[in-house]
């Protein structure tokens, strides 16, 4: 999965590189696609926000998209940078979930997008609870980064992984963003993808 990011990102700037982007505009090869999967079927829905408990660690996430291959269904979920010992019924808006910002052709315009984690339906046991569910605009989502896992206990490992790169201070977006040192993780909140 992790090449097929690599090509969304090549694709998307060679398509969009005659292309004014604004953080209203989210291109079709960057969005949730679910063609042949039976949504209906599925244990979670788009907008559902998961606990997922670790070693007396609760994680928070939210579902944004569906997969479906030869391994079975996974769920694209974004992670919260928060954990808890205690979910303590934080306003999950409060919350700062796993992001991105990719460069949109070459005049230095970016997208907002969500690094999802894509974990099987295997995987999926009673340490992940749906909490509350989100009326989520999938037009205004852009996938930035995908991760596929296999067992809850990488959960754990991403999420430290994604916590250490957003401790970097970001590169804003402008003609810096195409540097090779430049850092595009950073942190977003659900207010910009909610139906209002």
């Amino acid at each position: 999965m992790k090449k097929i990011t690599i090509i969304l990102i090549f694709t998307f700037c060679i398509i969009s590189c005659n292309k004014k982007v604004n953080e209203n505009q989210h291109p079709d090869i960057m969005k949730p696609n679910w063609d042949g999967i039976i949504i209906e079927n599925l244990k979670f829905k788009i907008g559902d926000v998961i606990t997922i408990f670790i070693k007396k660690q609760i994680y928070i996430g939210v579902v944004m998209d569906f997969n479906q291959d030869e391994a079975g269904v996974w769920y694209g979920i974004s992670l919260s940078g928060n954990k808890f010992s205690v979910y303590n019924d934080k306003n999950i808006n409060e919350l700062n979930f796993f992001g991105r910002k990719i460069p949109s052709g070459f005049e230095g315009y970016c997208i907002d997008c969500y690094d999802l984690l894509y974990i099987n339906e295997e995987a999926i046991n009673s340490d992940v609870k749906t909490i509350h569910n989100f009326k989520i605009d999938i037009d205004k989502i852009s996938i930035g980064s995908m991760c596929p896992i296999k067992n809850l206990k990488e959960v754990e490992n991403q999420y430290l992984t994604g916590v250490k790169e957003r401790l970097k201070k970001p590169t804003e977006c402008g003609k810096d963003i195409f540097r090779t040192e430049r850092v595009a993780e950073r942190y977003f909140k659900l207010d910009n993808i909610l139906i209002n």
